[in-house]
């Protein structure tokens, strides 16, 4: 039977293979707005499903926010395509908080393939 993949596949890795590189436990978070009955709003994060991923390693950039410096750094979260995430979200790792920028699924791949989440890590609540 011959292959519905054509083309360059080097850089393709196998389903099961793929899966056994996801480590970490991540919990998206939507923001969300509800009323507070006094004629205001209140605004939560809000758990969504928990998901299996893999954290990329930190890229370091540095940038001035409230007349201070603050770290902020860049990462990417490589999990499987059916994770649900928009860049308004975040995303949690134990104690550490994300910013979703965007999800992407890699051009070259199947359907079957992963989602590569660029994120970055904020210190502090927002």
């Amino acid at each position: 039977m011959s292959s519905l993949v054509t083309g360059d596949t080097s850089n393709m890795v196998d389903d099961k293979t793929f899966e056994s590189l996801l480590i970490d436990t991540f919990t998206p978070q939507k923001h969300t707005e509800t009323t507070d009955n006094q004629g205001g709003f209140t605004k939560a994060w809000v758990d969504g499903t928990t998901f299996e991923g893999r954290l990329s390693k930190l890229k370091v950039e540095e940038m001035m926010a409230q007349d201070k410096e603050t770290a902020i750094a860049t990462h990417k979260v490589y999990c499987l395509t059916d994770v649900d995430v928009d860049p308004e979200d975040r995303i949690t790792l134990s104690t550490r908080t994300f910013l979703v920028v965007g999800p992407q699924r890699p051009s070259n791949l199947t359907t079957d393939g992963h989602l590569e989440i660029t994120v970055r890590e904020i210190d502090g609540e927002i």
